[in-house]
């Protein structure tokens, strides 16, 4: 495939700052391609922060994404200032560490979030994957949405890892070195979870019930 992020990243900074002007507070990137974990199929998770934001604001960014080559891997996050310094501090934890910056910074978000906050991280996203992979078994049964669940639980491991070392690791081939246990184990099939889109309903009860469990067990220990 005939892509580089950041030629894209460039072109498209280029042109948020013709549209914005001075109002452009923080671009920055996320996901798989922050992480250099992207493939062919990866989407480009852009983060935009202006000064505030309205609905012509959406319109013209809309405009600015329908303009760029390959738009159709183009999404993410986009916020006013107001409302990103209000946000819910737990999701803020994941925000700041995993966002790369492009232009701009936002450090000014590191003194909101607390240890307090990294817990209740790592308590919603447990509960969040408890529910769903309880609901996907009773009523999808989908490989899909079981892969889906296990790459949610990365999410939770790092912050796991950061509340309990104070190190915040962005890839997951260093992660994986670092914990053990049933973390390590969820993460490794995190890791090679696309082989459970091609599993049968009987070998994919085990998987369900280890996810099941070591999401009830953090909710019970945080």
């Amino acid at each position: 495939m005939d892509f580089q992020i950041d030629e894209w990243m460039d072109t498209l900074v280029s042109k948020i700052k013709d549209a914005y002007k001075d109002r452009v507070l923080f671009i920055g990137l996320q996901g798989s391609y922050q992480r250099k974990e992207a493939n062919e199929h990866s989407d480009i998770d852009i983060v935009l922060i202006l000064d505030k934001l309205a609905m012509h604001d959406l319109q013209q960014y809309r405009a600015i994404l329908s303009s760029m080559p390959y738009k159709e891997k183009a999404c993410g996050f986009i916020a006013g200032k107001s409302e990103i310094m209000h946000w819910d501090k737990a999701d803020l934890f994941q925000f700041y560490h995993d966002t790369q910056p492009i232009y701009g910074d936002i450090d000014s978000l590191l003194p909101l979030i607390r240890e307090a906050d990294v817990r209740r991280a790592i308590k919603i996203g447990a509960s969040n994957l408890y529910h769903a992979a309880c609901h996907d078994f009773l009523y999808e049964k989908s490989p899909t949405l079981l892969s889906a669940l296990y790459k949610s639980a990365f999410f939770i491991l790092q912050a796991k890892h950061f509340e309990q070392s104070k190190q915040y690791i962005s890839s997951k081939k260093e992660l994986v070195e670092r914990i053990e246990g049933v973390d390590r184990e969820i993460l490794q099939i995190c890791m090679e979870r696309g082989k459970l889109v091609a599993m049968q309903d009987a070998d994919l009860l085990s998987y369900y019930e280890k996810i099941i469990g070591w999401s009830s067990a953090l909710l019970q220990a945080y």
